[in-house]
């Protein structure tokens, strides 16, 4: 337990530091913080499959990894276009690892070709994500908020939405674990036995609650501190209410995933870089699925107004 607290605190630490350097500094120094999670995370998952993966496809996964983060985040920086270059980095993959059909047809099975797209789809693909949230406001579309809803275009922007993926996400699984400790006598039904045996329903619940509140009060601390002149607008509360709901059913739906995949592996953790948590995968396992949410909640906003 002490060296779970430890590591948490220091990881706080990294992420508050690199959260200062993306306003301070650039927005590119959180890309940077990214693609470290991203390499360590892609070490992680190839080395869980093990011989489920050819060294061949090992080694493009990852090159994809290692590719995929700062080209998303150079080309959305500068132009705007990091979603497509993303799908165009993929589709090479993709075909890359087909051609080893023809190329290395005998130790290459449809099999290993799933486990190596899975392992390029988790992490590193779904964290591009959390490079094209960081860089949400420097959408030309976005910024115009201001003039659909007679608002500031702060409501939704980088600052605010990665906040809410790093705040909303571990709250979610603090209220989580505490609902679930003082409450399991009462409502001890597991949420899904097989997957995690230690989550209740009761604690599914409270993680819900935690992420809805945590987004909220998210949301109101930043209007605060902004101090732009502009009034606290109440009528965008309940949208962040409900962003930090589903916020904190893809965390719980990501930690269920993460439960999976080492079950299926026999592994307890998925690596030691963090004493008490285990592997970088062990740690951002909500984070990734936090993040899916909240960027297709700002798209989805954007498409409405």
């Amino acid at each position: 337990m002490k060296n779970r607290v430890i590591s948490g605190l220091i990881y706080l630490g990294i992420l508050i530091g690199v959260f200062a350097l993306k306003i301070f500094v650039n927005d590119l120094c959180f890309d940077a913080f990214v693609w470290f999670l991203a390499i360590v995370g892609t070490f992680e998952i190839t080395r869980a499959f093990g011989d489920s993966m050819t060294k061949v496809q090992r080694v493009l996964t990852f090159i994809f990894a290692i590719i995929v983060i700062p080209t998303c985040a150079l080309v959305e920086y500068f132009f705007g276009y990091g979603l497509h270059v993303t799908c165009v980095c993929f589709f090479a993959l993709a075909i890359s690892l087909l051609s080893l059909l023809v190329f290395d047809h005998d130790a290459t099975t449809l099999e290993n070709i799933g486990a190596s797209l899975f392992a390029a789809v988790y992490p590193a693909l779904l964290l591009c994500l959390l490079v094209l949230t960081n860089h949400i406001g420097q959408d030309p579309v976005l910024e115009g908020f201001d003039k659909v809803i007679g608002t500031q275009s702060d409501v939704f922007n980088s600052n605010l939405a990665i906040m809410l993926i790093f705040v909303a996400s571990p709250l979610s699984d603090v209220f989580a674990f505490f609902f679930g400790i003082t409450l399991k006598k009462v409502f001890p039904k597991k949420l899904a036995p097989t997957l995690s045996p230690n989550k209740t329903i009761v604690g599914f619940v409270g993680g819900l609650i935690g992420g809805m509140i945590a987004a909220g009060l998210t949301y109101f601390v930043y209007n605060l501190a902004l101090d732009t002149g502009y009034a606290f607008n109440w009528a965008w509360l309940p949208v962040y209410l409900a962003i930090g709901l589903l916020t904190a059913l893809a965390t719980s739906f990501g930690d269920l995933v993460e439960s999976c995949i080492k079950r299926k592996k026999g592994l307890k953790d998925m690596g030691k870089i963090m004493p008490g948590h285990g592997g970088v995968l062990d740690r951002i396992d909500g984070t990734i699925f936090a993040t899916v949410a909240v960027y297709i909640c700002f798209a989805v906003i954007h498409l409405f107004l």
